[in-house]
């Protein structure tokens, strides 16, 4: 096992070398120094395309939809969604997927969930105490990854893993590790073998020797064994020992705890994938070589006044005269004015085409990033958009089933937690009533309250492997408020005029055809989240209602039965006044209008059938 071990580490170290020198580009030569050459790099552009892509990937918290194929568990699924939004909040789960898009670009995005300790006991009796831990999920960087030095594909290796820095002390006081090994450990930092090149870019050499040795930290190594279905704690460094620091049953998501990001198409038949930046790279040293070269020629650029030796004092006249002064002059020929060195214009035209493929490497990210494109027609614009829209709405969609795999393993240690007690609060939809006015009955529009819902053991259904999970399409993106506004104007420009006039015809066709349901459909393609504020859809209101009904209540609020709650008091206090009734039109919902005729409720089959029909 150590031998395996170490030579997956070494198996990985030709690719953190070109990590390191991929990651120092992006730093620049000021990010450690206090001196440096100025305009040996005056461009860095994979700093530009790095922080292009991260914000066009992941700028808010992600919105999970949780959801099942039984409809009794559905209430229960939802609140296990805001429980899980709620933790990605608690645990800062945007910054760690931006750090893991990172990581993409120059290798792989590596994240570990599992517990953390929370120093938090529980006392159920004298003997009995139990740490209330959390659920986590952080980022694993990639000199600090294990790989399995024969695998072909991560999801075959037989064993992965990672090191950690801990403090000697905490091993020991801990119980859970063998303390005569842990003794014999090396400062962390001494082992030569154990280079960490990345994190020394901002470190001086002596720095980590010297809060190791404050601290008494050491390097160990946490190892995952899917055939064995455990966990195996060893030493770093290239010492073999004759027994492991710590053996334990691995109790957690059948996918294990690691989880990856790759931005890249696979490359068959190995595991590791291509670094974005790695095809990058020569363009932007390139780039930077060509803009150092015209900057050297513009500052060797000089003009000097040549005169003949007979006419000294005529070029004296002119060097001292200011501008715009007339001088006059014996021999005007004989002082003349020359410029030597300067740029050349082709240098330019050069840098410019670099620049030009730089973007097509890394899908346009002048243009993604509100810069203007370097395309000289409108065809090549739309050409390089086009580029752009494709690769970028890829890899959003590669990070957002990236998010969806790391909030379901979060909610593996959720769904089970049998000390779990979350208070949460949910929108609940209340459906408009008809009231009485001077004027006759009018109908008060939907609204929307909020709602006190508690996640507790009371409130579980189902197995975990009954609900599915889902990231909210572009619920991490930033819209841009001005966009916003675009939309929402085309939006009533265009969609709703549209929509109505096709509902009419639909009817006059008797061709059955939801309006509420294309409306927010288009809503939705629109990136229009408040419509339902303002639009009542009586299908969509009764089918929240049930949801609301059959969700998990706190504890302190028990489901009322007979003519206290359920559908039964809803249709008593006439609240939705739209419970559908069966018709004769091939079994339709028929549904009562919600404004006019007085608000009567005894609208049979016969009565206005196409209208009902449409809703």
């Amino acid at each position: 096992m150590y031998r395996a071990v170490q030579e997956g580490e070494e198996r990985l170290r030709g690719f953190r070398s070109a990590r390191l020198l991929f990651l120092r580009e992006f730093c620049g030569q000021y990010y450690d120094r206090d001196q440096a050459t100025i305009g040996n790099e005056p461009l860095n552009m994979i700093f530009g395309a790095v922080s292009t892509l991260v914000p066009n990937l992941v700028t808010n918290f992600p919105k999970t939809l949780v959801t099942s194929k039984f409809m009794t568990y559905r209430g229960y699924a939802e609140l296990l969604g805001l429980a899980l939004d709620f933790l990605a909040k608690e645990i800062n789960l945007r910054n760690e997927l931006r750090r893991a898009i990172v990581d993409s670009l120059f290798a792989m995005g590596i994240m570990k969930t599992g517990i953390a300790v929370s120093d938090d006991l529980i006392t159920f009796s004298d003997d009995q105490r139990f740490d209330n831990g959390q659920p986590y999920a952080t980022t694993v960087d990639f000199d600090d990854y294990i790989l399995d030095p024969a695998a072909r594909r991560l999801e075959e290796a037989s064993f992965v893993g990672h090191r950690v820095r801990v403090p000697r002390q905490m091993l020991m006081d801990s119980g859970l590790f063998a303390n005569d090994l842990v003794e014999k450990l090396p400062q962390a930092g001494q082992d030569p073998y154990q280079r960490r090149d990345v994190e020394n870019i901002s470190q001086h050499e002596l720095t980590p020797a010297q809060i190791a040795e404050f601290q008494d930290l050491v390097d160990i190594r946490e190892v995952w064994v899917p055939a064995a279905k455990a966990l195996v704690w060893l030493p770093a460094g290239n010492t073999v020992y004759d027994k492991y620091l710590r053996i334990e049953d691995y109790d957690g998501p059948d996918t294990g705890p690691y989880t990856y990001l790759c931005l890249t198409p696979p490359v068959p038949n190995n595991p590791l994938p291509i670094a974005p930046v790695g095809v990058w790279y020569d363009l932007h040293v390139a780039s930077n070589k060509m803009a150092k070269k015209i900057m050297e020629q513009a500052e060797r650029q000089k003009d000097i006044l040549l005169y003949k030796p007979n006419a000294a004092d005529d070029a004296q006249e002119i060097v001292d005269a200011g501008d715009g002064e007339a001088v006059g002059v014996q021999d005007p020929e004989g002082a003349k004015v020359v410029s030597y060195g300067g740029q050349e214009h082709k240098n330019e035209e050069h840098l410019a085409q670099l620049s030009y493929w730089f973007n097509l490497a890394s899908g346009n990210t002048d243009q993604l990033g509100g810069v203007k494109s370097n395309a000289n027609t409108a065809t090549q614009a739309n050409i390089l958009q086009g580029n752009q829209s494709v690769r970028v709405e890829d890899m959003r969609d590669i990070v957002y089933i990236f998010t969806k795999n790391v909030q379901r393993k979060l909610a593996w240690y959720l769904h089970p937690d049998p000390l779990i007690s979350m208070p949460l609060s949910k929108q609940v939809p209340i459906p408009g009533q008809v009231v009485m006015s001077p004027m006759g009955p009018v109908m008060m529009p939907a609204k929307k309250i909020q709602q006190q819902v508690i996640l507790s053991p009371d409130s579980r259904q189902g197995d975990f492997l009954d609900f599915h999970f889902e990231i909210e399409e572009k619920s991490m993106s930033r819209m841009d408020p001005a966009q916003r506004l675009q939309k929402a104007l085309l939006f009533a420009a265009k969609v709703l005029p549209s929509a109505a006039q096709a509902a009419m015809v639909c009817q006059q066709m008797q061709v059955p055809f939801s309006f509420p349901v294309f409306v927010i459909r288009m809503a939705k393609e629109l990136d229009l989240e408040w419509l339902d504020e303002v639009f009542y859809d009586p299908n969509f209101q009764q089918q929240m209602l049930m949801m609301m009904n059959s969700s998990p209540k706190p504890d302190n609020s028990k489901p009322q039965q007979g003519p206290g709650g359920g559908m039964g008091a809803i249709q008593q206090n006439g609240q939705p006044g739209n419970v559908p009734l069966k018709g004769i039109m091939g079994g339709a919902d028929m549904r009562m209008p919600m404004g006019g005729g007085g608000g009567s409720s005894d609208m049979n089959s016969e009565a206005q059938p196409e209208q009902a029909f449409v809703g």
